[in-house]
């Protein structure tokens, strides 16, 4: 058990990522610079068969703050769940082997962090699509305080921060009380929803340090029955969680799985689930809900329509 506060716990979670790790690598030291004596690194290697493992094991020992583990999990929720497990910060991040932070960006964060002590800090991930035309240049965290109300709306809006856990400050003691499931993918949507409704103080950053690099080869470009399957279960625990206060702005995420991968559910009591979901998109207090974004309520129209 280490001696020091750590205030940060950074996850990485890697699987043959051997084309894309060093440079994500570096970044995080660059990102980290003099805060990196106030955070710890977990190195989570999943059952590489590539240059992950060798990459890993050198920048462990070459860096006193890392530490270096060997699973065979095969499995995204798994690896976070142990990563977390074994994690001793009083907050935690997550960093994909792919992408990467901005330099000098986290000594800002973690004086942050200690200063407010907020159970959340979220941040609006800057998407990626070619590094050779994106700004680079930390400029600062921008916090701005927001209600458990209106972090959630924002969270269903798609408005500023969706469900991910790469590039948040989280509060251990949370991601304790809600365990990531074994899922393959979609495991930060099934928790991220009880972080929100168990938090007391959320900060949002407009401002990331983090660069969410989009490749081709990415979850939402190849859906899977199984994929599909874990949408749709966190998609109800979210309408669980939330309940009925916001469940028009939930119906949009229904109608989104009716409209996009409907294909992939076989379930007949999935299917009467998202059925259902439907046909309460059709009644007039969905329409007259100054919430739901105008291009939803015509997607509701166009299925009533079809009818």
């Amino acid at each position: 058990m280490p001696t020091q506060k750590i205030v940060l716990s950074i996850i990485i979670a890697a699987h043959n990522s051997g084309n894309y790790l060093q440079e994500t690598l570096c970044s995080l030291l660059e990102a980290l610079a003099k805060s990196i004596t106030q955070c710890e690194i977990i190195l989570v290697n999943d059952a590489s068969t590539d240059g992950t493992t060798a990459l890993l094991k050198d920048f462990a020992q070459s860096v006193p703050q890392a530490r270096y583990f060997h699973v065979e999990f095969k499995n995204i929720g798994k690896v976070r769940h142990f990563a977390i497990a074994n994690s001793h910060g009083d907050y935690i991040t997550m960093l994909d082997s792919d992408d990467l932070l901005k330099r000098n960006s986290l000594p800002d964060v973690v004086a942050f962090l200690e200063k407010k002590n907020p159970d959340l800090l979220l941040t609006k991930l800057h998407e990626v699509r070619d590094l050779a035309t994106v700004d680079k240049v930390w400029k600062g965290l921008q916090p701005e305080e927001l209600s458990i109300d209106e972090a959630i709306i924002r969270f269903l809006n798609h408005k500023d921060f969706q469900a991910h856990l790469i590039g948040q400050f989280i509060k251990r003691p949370l991601l304790l009380a809600s365990p990531i499931p074994d899922f393959s993918c979609y495991e930060d949507f099934y928790v991220f929803p009880d972080l929100l409704a168990h938090s007391k103080a959320i900060v949002f950053s407009r401002e990331s340090h983090y660069l969410y690099i989009k490749r081709d080869f990415s979850l939402s470009n190849s859906p899977s029955i199984e994929k599909i399957h874990n949408l749709f279960v966190c998609t109800e625990r979210m309408d669980a969680i939330f309940g009925d206060k916001y469940h028009d702005l939930i119906l949009c995420h229904w109608l989104d799985i009716q409209l996009k991968q409907k294909q992939w559910i076989t379930a007949p009591e999935k299917l009467d689930i998202l059925d259902k979901k439907i046909r309460d998109t059709h009644r007039i207090g969905f329409f007259m809900n100054p919430s739901i974004r105008l291009s939803y309520k015509r997607k509701a129209a166009g299925l009533l329509w079809k009818k």
